[in-house]
């Protein structure tokens, strides 16, 4: 089973127009499906996706949402996932104790009045929320999932899951230039089979945007090729990117690492270097 999907591939917020449907338009959603249940990395509007793949289920898998970071983009699909409203679903979300502010008030003011009808606490799924624990790594659902700081405004997480047939990195809000961050990300990404990366600038934009917590696909393609990823994706697309310019982005960062690609929505990730659409 072992599938690792890609829900959502924007930054900022959801683009539904015709310019961008061979990437996506939704924000950031990944998710992992094992035969114990699924892991989904990010809350954005992709997660409405997995509820339609989970529609015609009897019963309904094990859901554990795990959290990069808190910004809206990354959170605004969470009060529109189904899986929160039946009384038969199992939902754990999970975030890092060590944030500067609290992740559990900031997901119960998110989805809470006067923003959204229903709170977080009167949702009808068993719903539990837990820390990562301080160790670095779990297992869950049969998968080996660690953690690393990324450097972003507010704190941001990068995830590598390892399970038979899949080894990913999930890094989708990322500014390289921090030595001691970028040397530490650099290890944990090394043989990675494949790496999920932020390249949300071009080069040229980089400069206007320094201290916002995005990277480009050069400093991507630069990371895949030290830490020798078998394949890189590049994520967190410009809400202003549109397909034909992501796809002269993929051309250049080709020249530089030849087996990268641009996340797409329904993107199937089956084996540590491939992939296929579903």
């Amino acid at each position: 089973m072992n599938e690792f999907v890609i829900r959502g591939t924007r930054g900022g917020t959801p683009v539904p127009r015709r310019e961008f449907l061979k990437y996506g338009g939704n924000t950031t959603c990944f998710t992992l499906e094992t035969a114990q249940g699924i892991l989904v990395f990010d809350a954005g509007t992709g997660i409405a996706s997995l509820h339609e793949d989970l529609a015609e289920r009897g019963e309904r898998p094990p859901v554990t949402i795990l959290f990069t970071h808190f910004h809206m983009d990354h959170v605004m699909g969470l009060p529109f996932f189904d899986g929160l409203y039946m009384d038969h679903s199992r939902l754990t979300l999970v975030g890092d104790p060590a944030r500067e502010t609290d992740w559990r008030a900031t997901l119960r003011t998110f989805v809470g009045k006067p923003y959204w009808p229903i709170g977080l606490g009167e949702a009808q799924a068993r719903l539990e929320l837990e820390d990562l624990p301080s160790a670095g790594a779990l297992t869950i659902y049969g998968v080996r999932l660690s953690w690393c700081p990324l450097c972003h405004p507010q704190e941001s997480l990068a995830y590598r899951v390892e399970a038979p047939g899949v080894s990913v990195v999930v890094a989708t809000d990322h500014e390289p230039g921090t030595p001691e961050v970028d040397e530490r990300f650099l290890a944990f990404c090394r043989g990675a089979g494949c790496l999920i990366c932020d390249a949300e600038f071009t080069p040229e934009e980089y400069p206007a945007h320094r201290g916002w917590g995005h990277g480009t696909w050069a400093a991507a393609a630069r990371l895949a090729e030290q830490a020798g990823v078998g394949r890189l994706i590049l994520t967190h697309h410009n809400r202003y990117r549109q397909d034909a310019q992501l796809d002269a982005i993929v051309a250049q960062a080709r020249a530089a690492f030849a087996n990268t690609d641009a996340a797409s929505e329904g993107l199937v990730l089956t084996g540590e270097e491939g992939g296929r659409h579903g």
